[in-house]
């Protein structure tokens, strides 16, 4: 495995819906940015063509308030734990003041819809994952 020098970092824009009477960002909501940068990422790639990669699991740490902003956030992403059929992203979600909001980590897993069973990562898109692999969050 190589380890990339820096996460890959994806904007994504905050909607004010995505604010919830506590005046930050919803928890929720935290889960829907984390999927809007993981499909950017992989989609800007073009090695995600015809694949198809469901969640496993998410485990996310809530560490400051992420307040709403016209600006779009910046979540840093990386992959870690390449493995047959599975792997991992991790993000770091950026608030206004270049601190760390949100930190996260995402199960993927090779899925093959039709015969609803798990399959090996082509050697194509294990290139371009262990390519951005890092430590795990």
């Amino acid at each position: 495995m190589t380890t990339s020098t820096m996460p890959m970092p994806v904007e994504v824009s905050l909607r004010w819906g995505d604010v919830d009477s506590y005046g930050h960002v919803n928890n929720c909501e935290i889960v829907r940015i984390i999927e809007e940068a993981r499909m950017r990422w992989l989609m800007s790639s073009g090695v995600f063509d015809g694949e198809t990669a469901v969640v496993a699991a998410h485990e996310i740490g809530y560490l400051r308030p992420l307040r709403y902003s016209l600006d779009p956030v910046d979540v840093e992403v990386w992959t870690s734990n390449v493995r047959r059929s599975s792997f991992e992203f991790n993000f770091r979600i950026l608030n206004s003041d270049r601190q760390v909001s949100v930190k996260a980590v995402s199960r993927m897993v090779m899925f093959d819809l039709e015969k609803q069973e798990s399959y090996a990562i082509g050697p194509r898109l294990r290139g371009f994952l262990t390519a951005a692999c890092g430590e795990r969050l």
